[in-house]
């Protein structure tokens, strides 16, 4: 297994040569993969194995990585564990061999192997990393959060605030848990 260093692109032409079914794997590891304005998935690791299919390759990749995100419920930042796996096939754009424009494949939004036979794992790291984002982030699973009333970071202080506060807009259905 080959290892690729601070590089998500791997040059595939030798494999298209070869017949369906042909495999190649390699071990690979990244420093940052952006994966919008804000984020980035840091220390990437992972593992692809492609696979020669008759459009181009099948690429089985797991990968791993760190996300700082805001905690939802005391706003810290906290590092979010992202790991993925996913089956996606890389279309070839040109033939190997003559350098023949191909069709473009039927299915919507496909991920293409470039004009020098590379595929670049990158994006689709990137789009899979997206989906396994947590929704709601948590700096640890016991998170006491911010106090309503006065702000405090409730990991670190304790207030006096009144916590059986309850907001006027909810206090209709106060009465019906009183019943």
């Amino acid at each position: 297994m080959a290892v690729v260093k601070h590089n998500l692109k791997f040059n595939i032409a030798q494999l298209l040569r070869e017949m369906i079914g042909a495999e190649r794997s390699y071990s690979f590891s990244d420093e940052t993969i952006i994966l919008d304005e804000t984020l980035d998935l840091r220390g990437v690791k992972g593992k692809v194995r492609f696979m020669r299919t008759a459009s181009g390759v099948l690429a089985d990749a797991v990968a791993q990585g760190d996300v700082e995100m805001e905690c939802t419920r005391c706003l810290r930042p906290s590092l979010q564990h992202v790991a993925v796996r996913f089956y996606d096939e890389f279309h070839s754009k040109i033939e190997v061999n003559t350098g023949a424009p191909l069709p473009k494949p039927d299915e919507e939004d496909p991920f293409f192997i470039d004009e020098a036979h590379r595929v670049d794992l990158g994006e689709a790291i990137r789009e899979y990393a997206l989906i396994e984002l947590p929704m709601r982030p948590l700096c640890q699973a016991d998170c006491k959060g911010l106090c309503p009333q006065c702000g405090i970071d409730r990991n670190f202080e304790t207030c006096d605030c009144d916590t059986n506060v309850v907001d006027e807009r909810l206090s209709a259905l106060k009465v019906l848990l009183d019943k």
